[in-house]
């Protein structure tokens, strides 16, 4: 996935020379740390990949009087999907399309085509893509800060004295604290489940 890069980051530093080999080692590492820092918030790695999944059949509660009824819905738990390649159903493997077995959307929802899916524990097996294959705008804004917060402070030092020289370190993961704020953008792309 296209996240931030090393380069970004020197912008966001507003530094003047290029980064070292080493510089840019250090770079990519804290890069790499803050997109998991954002992608643990949200539950679900973003970066596109292929994935086999083995879901259970789906319900919904038709109104709080009555017992859980049979749904055409299933709901994947990474999105957004790009691509599904097979849909499984007790074995059987079913035809995509709208006048066929089943249809998807970009937000993770396959819709059973003229029936319920079975709702049995593990009755359906989906092979599909999901993620980003570049990082949203917003969530690449979170990771350059959290990764300009882990250059800027290194050795963790949470405060320092100077009268008898006094320093105390920090056990945080290189000062790559969410906001509030930050949560509220991540927790648009939150894992289903």
């Amino acid at each position: 996935m296209a996240g931030a890069t090393a380069a970004e980051l020197r912008a966001w530093l507003r530094l003047q020379t290029a980064f070292t080999d080493d510089e840019t080692v250090t770079a990519e590492l804290l890069l790499g740390l803050a997109q998991g820092v954002i992608e643990e918030e949200a539950g679900q790695p973003l970066a596109s990949s292929t994935d086999t999944v083995v879901l259970d059949g789906p319900t919904e509660d038709s109104s709080p009087y009555q017992t859980a009824v049979r749904s055409p819905r299933l709901v994947l738990p990474r999105w957004p999907v790009t691509a599904v390649h097979t849909v499984t159903e007790d074995g059987e493997e079913l035809v995509h399309g709208r006048d066929a077995d089943y249809t998807w959307s970009a937000s993770g929802i396959i819709t059973r085509r003229g029936a319920c899916w079975p709702s049995g524990d593990q009755a359906v097996e989906v092979v599909y893509t999901g993620g980003f294959l570049v990082l949203p705008t917003g969530l690449k804004r979170i990771q350059l800060r959290l990764a300009a917060a882990g250059w800027s402070n290194p050795e963790l030092l949470a405060s320092e004295s100077l009268g008898d020289h006094s320093r105390s370190f920090a056990a945080e993961l290189l000062g790559m604290e969410l906001t509030k704020a930050d949560q509220r953008v991540i927790g648009a792309y939150r894992a289903r489940t």
